[in-house]
């Protein structure tokens, strides 16, 4: 019996600890969960109707665990939303404001409907740089407040122009193909922005091409299907672009391709259906 009891107080001193530890993880969890953050996630969950595929989304669990959520590690703050390709078909829910830590929102490829709304952006949610709405059924005018580095718009039925705001914005990507989008796009150029990837693809923007500046980092331009007039700008042939997409076709685009690696990457589909395009890849220019 003697032998037996310091084994005896060392596991009940181990199992103690054991318990301790256990606990402390319990409210480790809960912390990692702030329960304003929670209280609009549930309010998301129901706006967009309960899907089944949010079920795990309950009071009873940290949100931080919940599919399509991430958090800081230190603050609980809700930092990432994704509610991706579950044909849910709603407005943006309002609720999503309160997540005000929020850095990135994918909604994409759901059936959501209505305006986008004008929250969705730094103004309110200062902290998002990456919003995904594409392939929803999104109708009206793109807010002003939509500034965010990363935008994905495409496959929607937004009309209307894009809004001034866009010319003094730091977009790295800009994808709004794919709508019913007029006017002018032209102040998302400039040779000193941020923007690697625009894609515009089948709208009605209309612009001249000829007297934007390239982007230094832009390496993906994607325009074909619009009224883009004028002509490529020479920088597209720069010895040091590598461009990893190129379309201007279908458009009002006219004179000499700027010859360069491009033109021997991308084929004479890239630059078909223009008004009085010509050169490697397409015909020869008359002389």
């Amino acid at each position: 019996m003697e032998l037996s009891n310091p084994f005896c107080h060392t596991m009940a001193i181990l199992l103690a600890v054991l318990l301790v530890a256990a606990a402390a993880t319990t409210e480790a969890d809960g912390a990692l969960c702030d329960k304003s953050d929670k209280a609009a996630l549930l309010a998301v969950k129901s706006a967009l109707g309960n899907p089944p595929a949010l079920s795990v989304w309950n009071s009873s669990t940290p949100c931080c665990s919940w599919d399509g959520v991430s958090c800081d590690a230190i603050t609980g703050r809700v930092t990432e939303l994704t509610v991706f390709a579950l044909n849910i078909s709603a407005p943006v829910p309002a609720a999503i404001a309160n997540l005000t830590k929020l850095q990135i929102l994918n909604l994409a490829y759901n059936q959501l409907y209505g305006p986008i709304p004008s929250f969705l952006g730094p103004r309110a949610l200062p902290d998002l740089t990456f919003l995904r709405l594409d392939g929803n059924r999104l109708r009206g005018a793109i807010p002003p407040t939509a500034t965010v580095f990363n935008l994905l718009l495409e496959g929607n039925l937004l009309t209307g122009t894009l809004p001034s705001t866009f010319g003094a914005a730091a977009f790295g990507e800009v994808g709004v193909a794919g709508n019913q989008l007029s006017g002018d796009a032209s102040m998302l150029f400039g040779a000193k922005k941020k923007l690697n990837a625009l894609r515009l693809s089948r709208n009605r923007f209309a612009f001249d091409l000829g007297s934007v500046e390239l982007p230094e980092g832009l390496d993906i331009l994607v325009i074909d299907h619009n009224m883009v007039y004028g002509s490529i700008p020479p920088a597209a042939a720069a010895a040091g672009r590598k461009w990893l997409a190129f379309d201007v076709s279908y458009n009002q685009l006219c004179g000499p391709i700027p010859q360069g690696r491009y033109t021997h990457r991308f084929g004479a589909k890239h630059f078909a259906g223009n008004k009085c395009l010509c050169d490697r890849p397409l015909p020869p220019c008359s002389s």
